[in-house]
């Protein structure tokens, strides 16, 4: 794996992953990933690199940084209320 292509997903999902609800995570996912697969085509990554940077499984990888968009949004809103 290139650490290239990490830092692309990296990259790319800080700049891509929004908060979504629990209901429309799986189909958020599968559409997050043709994008992602599509702009590191652009970017010159090899789908080898992009796989092997999300351990195969780039679906999973998006679903586990929509929950944990979800888990950000959840903790502030909880640190405003307490305030």
């Amino acid at each position: 794996m290139s650490n290239r292509a990490a830092e692309f997903v990296e990259r790319w999902e800080f700049d891509h992953i929004k908060f979504v609800p629990d209901s429309e995570r799986a189909e958020e996912a599968r559409r997050l990933a043709a994008l992602c697969r599509q702009d590191a085509a652009k970017a010159g990554i090899s789908t080898a690199d992009l796989d092997a940077a999300v351990d195969g499984d780039l679906i999973g990888n998006m679903v586990s940084a929509l929950a944990a968009a979800a888990f950000r949004k959840i903790a502030v809103e909880q640190w405003a209320n307490e305030e």
